[in-house]
């Protein structure tokens, strides 16, 4: 309906013409000839289409200040799969598990490459087991960096293995979405797939609250959680 709820103002000015033409036809009323209705209706259509052309291109110009305003704000992230020993940091856990400095685990990290600042960022990581965890994290600040132990890291924590055994681990990271908001308040939703520990982003799946159809803008809604109070995840500092 939304596409359809400007119409009127394209058929109203069009019909009231008509209309008193033929109210005026009805009563046998002859302002104009032929020649001088031609003349009407070519400077009238005329002066329609110009009016138009002037609307199409404001709101073109606005919509196209308002995505460069958005999209201004919008960080750059990276999102990698990291098999290594935990660096200094923040580093955000799903339990209460203690996780010590300078163990070898397989982690998920962050890189704010950017100087824009993320906020309400929340990360559901789904496993190859059909497991989901989500972590909240409050802000990101512009060139930070952020670790986050997933529930398998900490089983991996817990085992007694060998490098060589380490290295033959799959990570059990299926696939990621990243909801985060910007300084300007736009919301986003980011979808990553991981193809051999390397991870993809899937543009044909992001979405973002200033372009977004209303369905779309519903879901983001509904799965960023919007009407709940945000609540950070665990955290510990390294």
């Amino acid at each position: 309906m939304k596409k359809f709820e400007n119409l009127e103002w394209v058929i109203i000015p069009l019909l009231i013409p008509a209309v008193v033409e033929i109210g005026l036809s009805s009563f046998n009323v002859n302002i104009f000839s032929n020649d001088g209705w031609l003349g009407f209706w070519g400077s009238y259509l005329g002066a329609i289409f110009a009016v138009a052309g002037v609307w199409w291109q404001t709101n073109k110009t606005i919509k196209n200040e308002k995505e460069l305003t958005f999209s201004n704000a919008r960080p750059f992230f990276n999102l990698t799969v990291e098999r290594d020993t935990l660096n200094s940091g923040k580093l955000y856990v799903t339990s209460n598990e203690e996780i010590e400095l300078g163990r070898k685990v397989i982690y998920l990290k962050i890189d704010n490459f950017s100087n824009k600042l993320m906020m309400k960022v929340i990360l559901k990581i789904y496993s190859i087991d059909g497991y989901t965890d989500r972590i909240s994290i409050g802000r990101i600040e512009g060139g930070e960096s952020i670790q986050i132990a997933t529930s398998w890291t900490h089983s991996i924590y817990k085992m007694s293995i060998t490098d060589s055994e380490f290295n033959l681990l799959n990570s059990k990271i299926k696939e990621i979405c990243v909801y985060f908001t910007t300084e300007k308040g736009e919301r986003l939703k980011l979808y990553f797939q991981n193809i051999d520990e390397n991870i993809k982003n899937v543009d044909s799946k992001k979405i973002v609250e200033n372009n977004a159809t209303k369905n779309d803008l519903n879901k983001l809604n509904e799965e960023y959680s919007n009407n709940e109070v945000f609540k950070e995840s665990k955290m510990k500092l390294l």
